[in-house]
């Protein structure tokens, strides 16, 4: 199993955070990777929210991913039909303190047979500090 996690606070609020991060088609700016939404959010939900599915197209893969959960205490996703992992799940949670807000990303899931665990987790941790760092600069571009 592989489980990687980074915090980092963030001067936002968590509200301007869930919208940044349910902007899929600007996502690009944040990760490695682009992103396509193949559909919309269920009735009733926050824009790009829960019942999203997006496309994410990364080093020639394509794989879909679906919003499980979206609110300001947080983003919640799944990769579906487990490719090209299996039970991928990504939480990121918003925790606000003051002026700013403690940003926690936590991604676990299964590696496949030909991918070492060590090789994923580093490509994910890679990934998602480099999300946080630049979402942070975002916000605060000293």
């Amino acid at each position: 199993m592989v489980d990687v996690y980074y915090q980092k606070r963030i001067a936002a609020t968590p509200q301007a955070l869930r919208d940044m991060l349910l902007d899929h088609q600007k996502l690009s700016d944040f990760f490695n990777a682009s992103f396509k939404v193949l559909k919309a959010e269920n009735d009733n939900e926050v824009s790009g929210g829960r019942g999203c599915v997006r496309e994410v197209t990364i080093l020639g893969v394509r794989f879909k991913e679906e919003i499980v959960h979206a609110d300001t205490n947080g983003i919640e996703y799944k990769v579906v039909d487990d490719f090209p992992v299996k039970a991928h799940k990504g939480v990121i949670s918003f925790t606000q303190q003051e002026n700013t807000t403690n940003v926690s990303y936590r991604i676990t899931c299964r590696a496949p047979w030909y991918i070492p665990n060590w090789l994923l987790t580093r490509l994910l941790q890679n990934d998602i500090e480099q999300c946080l760092d630049k979402l942070g600069a975002r916000f605060d571009p000293r």
